[in-house]
């Protein structure tokens, strides 16, 4: 089955993490509905860290029960440009051993030239092709996915249990925790 992979970060204080949302593609029309679904009205879009608790635990509790969904994230430290690029490395290389049929980027509009240089890199290194974009959040709602994972994730405590479900690997290389 293709699987196409949702990307987005969050910078906690000494981590940058990118979280890469793995989603089968006869699962991909659901599981835009679902996170659509779960606008109030009137938004367009949500934005995990604007949203209030309550609405925190919600969308996190729907995410969590849905299945064949996974997530691999990936922890790097220190100067964000090189922890971005690092992070990006390892998940271009783990998202080519899967296979991944597409990767979907939220953009950074002026900055998504460093990520094509990587890509790119990796891509050249492995002699194989991966179709990816970078697009903004509005227009993919598979995108929504990341952001509320990645932010759960790096609040830690009780928001990384309510993740842990659907997470399938993290790479850490500072804990060695894979």
């Amino acid at each position: 089955m293709a699987i196409h992979a949702f990307v987005d970060e969050s910078i906690r204080r000494d981590r940058y993490i990118l979280c890469a949302v793995l989603i089968p593609a006869d699962r991909l029309v659901a599981a835009r509905a679902l996170v659509r679904g779960l606008c109030l009205p009137g938004q367009r879009r949500w934005h995990f860290a604007k949203e209030p608790d309550s609405r925190r635990r919600h969308i996190l509790t729907a995410m969590a029960r849905w299945e064949g969904v996974q997530v691999a994230v990936f922890v790097g430290r220190g100067i964000e440009m090189h922890a971005r690029a690092d992070c990006m490395g390892r998940l271009v290389t783990y998202l080519v051993d899967l296979p991944a049929a597409r990767l979907v980027i939220e953009s950074r509009e002026g900055l998504d030239h460093r990520d094509r240089h990587c890509i790119a890199a990796v891509l050249r290194k492995a002699s194989v092709d991966l179709p990816y974009a970078h697009l903004p959040p509005h227009t993919e709602p598979g995108l929504w996915w990341p952001d509320a994972v990645a932010w759960a994730f790096g609040a830690g405590g009780k928001w990384e249990t309510m993740v842990a479900p659907l997470v399938r690997a993290v790479f850490d290389e500072a804990t060695a925790r894979k």
